[in-house]
């Protein structure tokens, strides 16, 4: 097995210096691929052989190496896994100084294949259910789609089966680098592959309680879940229900890797096609989401006020045009962010004018002052319900957000400054 290439020069380096024996290891060949004298490596061990065809320990003392090359005293033991013979660790040395140290130290090496293996396993593992959602989210037609379902069952999932399913999408903002609130130190090896690791391993452990549940890594912080809905479980209690753990895990998240995370909740739909649609209300959820002030961070594709975000994002191309064509002296006027994001905010306040002000930190004049501005560019009355409507959907579509107007600073206009 080439792993054991991979980590037997290791194995050697740090073994003989616990032990204070020189140390070889070869492969099942007979080739030395690790040893504590670099000058043996790549060289053919002629006892290994006589050791892999007998899978057991053997001690050499100097008459019985006297006549081979390349061959020490000491002992010479098989490295075993799943009962076949992958290699031999030699300790050099008096045999009868050395044979305490070989089944201890033989342990250890066949323990690190063990653990090599079981990680090169979960890598595979995720690959092929990385793969299976990359196809999951790009899949065309009806021929793909049974593809699709041959591969998720070789996997264990039933892809066919009419269940309810819903994706979610799980954003790990990982900017703070502080790893916990203790303030440890992160470990060397703290690589983004075993931070991810570890984040699925969370998510999982707070989020997943169906054997056809699939999680999976889309980048380094963007993860996906495609739940599966238990049959006769109410959608209002699978609601409730999954608010509870994500509300645990983000607390987790945060006491562990002082990280915050957000999440959007696709539409619930059936079989393949229903799970790309979801996946796709899930990215809408998370873009309209953003733009709200929900907190916690927790999006849901239905909900009233990402659908009226997603209103605002979503006017017809036609009908877009004509409106942005129609305030263009608004958009271009200097104070267009501050006066737009005004308005949104005067919207939001059901047009209430003294709830909008306070909101803004402004004089009740100054709100005025702004609207009046709005007015005469657009020719809009903002006293006016369908008036105000249409704006509203303009400016949200242009991507101006209320918090805008608390933020921007007083600028100056061509008519003096803008209260």
């Amino acid at each position: 097995m080439t792993f054991l290439e991979d980590i037997s020069q290791s194995i050697a380096d740090n073994t003989s210096n616990i032990i204070g024996y020189p140390i070889s290891i070869t492969d099942n060949k007979g080739y030395i691929i690790g040893s504590t004298d670099l000058s043996r490596l790549g060289t053919f061990h002629k006892a290994s052989i006589e050791v892999l065809d007998r899978k057991e320990t053997i001690c050499y003392e100097p008459e019985d190496v006297k006549d081979f090359h390349n061959v020490l005293p000491g002992v010479a033991a098989p490295i075993i896994i799943n009962n076949e013979p992958i290699g031999v660790l030699g300790i050099v040395g008096s045999s009868a100084e050395v044979k305490k140290y070989a089944q201890v130290v033989k342990s250890h090496v066949e323990l690190m294949c063990h653990e090599y293996l079981k990680k090169e396993m979960s890598v595979l593992e995720s690959k092929t259910l990385n793969n299976l959602i990359h196809y999951l989210l790009n899949y065309v037609d009806s021929e793909d789609a049974d593809y699709i379902v041959r591969y998720g069952k070789m996997l264990g999932f039933n892809l066919d089966l009419k269940f309810n399913r819903v994706c979610l999408l799980i954003e790990i903002n990982t900017t703070d680098q502080s790893h916990s609130i203790q303030n440890e130190p992160l470990p060397d090896k703290f690589s983004w592959q075993i931070l991810q690791n570890n984040l699925v391993n969370t998510l999982s452990y707070y989020l997943t309680d169906n054997k056809e549940d699939l999680l999976s890594s889309l980048t380094l912080d963007q993860f996906i879940l495609i739940k599966t809905l238990n049959e006769d479980e109410p959608y209002h209690l699978f609601v409730k229900k999954m608010e509870h753990k994500i509300k645990r895990m983000i607390h987790y998240l945060k006491i562990k890797y002082n990280y915050t995370a957000t999440i959007s909740i696709g539409s619930v739909n059936q079989g393949i096609a229903g799970i790309k649609e979801s996946y796709h209300d899930s990215l809408k959820a998370l873009k309209g989401g953003k733009k709200t002030s929900i907190s916690p961070r927790i999006y849901y594709y239905n909900d009233w006020n990402i659908i009226l975000e997603l209103l605002g994002d979503g006017l017809n191309p036609c009908l877009a045009d004509k409106i942005t064509d129609k305030i263009q002296d608004f958009i271009h006027h200097v104070n267009f962010q501050t006066l737009a994001s005004t308005f949104i905010s005067y919207c939001k306040c059901n047009m209430n004018i003294s709830e909008a002000a306070r909101k803004l930190f402004l004089h009740r004049n100054s709100l005025v002052y702004r609207l009046e501005k709005i007015k005469e560019l657009t020719s809009l009355d903002y006293a006016n319900f369908e008036h105000c409507l249409i704006l509203y959907f303009a400016i949200k579509n242009l991507g101006i957000d209320e918090r805008t107007a608390i933020d921007t600073n007083i600028e100056e206009t061509e008519g003096g400054i803008l209260p």
